[in-house]
């Protein structure tokens, strides 16, 4: 099986509404698509580098994979594989990696997760996105609420953390909330609002601290009944070290930032082993990437909630989104990914 042909669409999504963090804002986003095609087969793969890469990073992921792209040209399947690891950016590793599945997939007429060998699964569990505590946030929980959520992810440490605590009890009760503060508060700063808030359904709060070491989290995690996760600072800390000490009790995942499907198992796995809990998560991904990040998740952690529903945010997608219904994202019932580009990023 050789790949005939191969093709990159780039895009720039916009967005409804900003997207807030406590480091970042976001107001588009923006990816490179590659699609490899053989023997009448299409797979797809998104590189959407985190919207903190910068213009430089940005520049490396697109140009990395250019480089990919050249050289998958009239290669067989089985030596495209073999030279994902040559591939020197993780957002383009990925990319890849996903096309090629996606096309082995539907060549064997398997979903991705069942070609990689999980069982059969339907429905993945997602917490909503609802944002930052601003004005409009009671709103978006009420609608989340109503379309069937019973975790709500909410980004913390954008605004004082006083007024934020006094926000988050003011939503009152009927989910759990999982908090996600993006490194934004000192040591003092995260006990203090944690404390604030501890007495509410709280499901997990990422990455809390802004200088963490495995001291600083561990302390902050044998204080709270909920568990604490880690994100964004897992190779900082190192993720042996992380494993050993038990500093935090869930790992978050953005599938891009390790490099592909193998690599993504082989840590989630590790996790596992050491007792910690998987969460897959996107940021405000397209279509064809959450719907990657989702085979994902039916392959490490089919019973837990991930953060993909956020295709809600975007004004417009490159495919038509997986259903979303009842806080479950519903696989595709069909081989590969379950979805493919429409439009101007379809054609070949």
């Amino acid at each position: 099986m050789r790949l005939d042909r191969v093709v990159l669409r780039p895009y720039a999504l916009p967005l409804k509404r900003v997207w807030r963090a406590a480091s970042a804002s976001l107001a588009e986003r923006r990816g490179m698509l590659i699609g490899v095609l053989s023997q009448g087969f299409v797979g797809w793969g998104d590189c959407a580098p985190l919207p903190s890469s910068g213009e430089a990073g940005f520049s490396r992921a697109f140009a990395a994979l250019e480089a990919a792209a050249d050289g998958l040209g009239g290669a067989t399947l089985d030596a495209a594989f073999a030279g994902i690891s040559a591939i020197d950016n993780a957002q383009a590793r990925w990319a890849v990696e996903t096309a090629l599945l996606d096309l082995l997939a539907r060549q064997r007429g398997l979903p991705i997760h069942q070609a990689l060998g999980a069982k059969p699964l339907r429905r993945v569990a997602v917490n909503a996105a609802v944002g930052a505590l601003d004005d409009g946030c009671a709103g978006r929980v009420a609608a989340a609420l109503s379309d069937g959520f019973s975790v709500l992810k909410i980004k913390v440490g954008v605004g004082d953390w006083r007024e934020e605590a006094r926000r988050l009890r003011a939503l009152g009760a009927g989910a759990r909330f999982r908090l996600d503060a993006n490194r934004a508060w000192a040591a003092a700063e995260a006990q203090a609002f944690l404390d604030a808030v501890a007495d509410l359904p709280i499901d997990g709060v990422e990455e809390p601290i802004s200088d963490p070491t495995l001291e600083k989290l561990r302390g902050l995690q044998d204080r709270y009944a909920f568990a604490l996760a880690v994100d964004e600072s897992l190779f900082e800390l190192g993720p042996e070290q992380l494993f050993a000490a038990r500093a935090v009790r869930r790992l978050v995942m953005k599938p891009a930032r390790f490099g592909g499907f193998r690599a993504a198992l082989g840590l989630a796995e590790a996790a596992a082993a050491a007792g910690f809990e998987v969460v897959i998560t996107s940021v405000v991904d397209s279509a064809i990437g959450v719907a990657a990040a989702a085979q994902l998740a039916a392959v490490v952690a089919p019973g837990q909630v991930h953060g993909l529903a956020t295709g809600s945010w975007l004004a417009r997608d490159v495919a038509t989104p997986l259903c979303l219904r009842e806080g479950v994202l519903e696989l595709a019932d069909q081989p590969g990914l379950g979805l493919a580009p429409s439009g101007e990023f379809a054609q070949f």
